[in-house]
C-alpha cells in the first residue's frame, strides 16, 4: 500500500467542516448559473429568450425549458481498416518524402512496428 504524505493525511483524517450559509448560498446557485450557460450552446432557444425580458412569464411555462442532462461524444469515429492503412500505412509513408523520415525515425527508435 502506498504511503501518503503526511500533509495529505492529516486533511483526510481532519473532520469535515460545516457548511455556512453564505456557501450554501453560492452552491445553491452555481448549478442554475452553469444550466443556464449550457443551454446556450443549442440551437432550440429557451423559452425565456423567446418572451421580452420585462414579461411576465408563469412557473409552468418556465418549467418547458429543456432540461439538458448530458451530451454525447465520439460519434463521429466510424473506423475503417482500408482508410487506416491507405493514410497511415507503411506503402502510403514510403510515397512521400515526408513519410519516409518517420518511418527513419521509428526505425532509429527501434519501433517495433513502423507504421500501420
Amino acid at each position: 500500500m502506498p504511503r501518503l504524505p503526511p500533509s495529505l493525511a492529516q486533511l483526510l483524517l481532519r473532520p469535515p467542516r460545516l457548511p455556512t450559509a453564505q456557501s450554501a448560498l453560492s452552491v445553491a446557485l452555481r448549478p442554475a448559473q452553469r444550466l443556464s450557460e449550457f443551454t446556450h450552446q443549442f440551437a432550440r432557444p429557451a423559452i425565456s429568450s423567446l418572451v421580452p425580458k420585462n414579461a411576465f412569464v408563469s412557473p409552468i411555462l418556465r418549467s418547458l425549458q429543456p432540461q439538458v442532462r448530458f451530451t454525447t461524444y465520439g460519434s463521429e469515429y466510424q473506423p475503417s481498416q482500408r482508410k487506416r492503412k491507405r493514410r497511415h500505412g507503411f506503402l502510403a509513408r514510403k510515397r512521400s518524402k515526408g513519410g519516409r523520415k518517420i518511418l527513419a525515425r521509428r526505425l532509429n527508435k527501434g519501433r517495433k512496428y513502423l507504421s500501420h
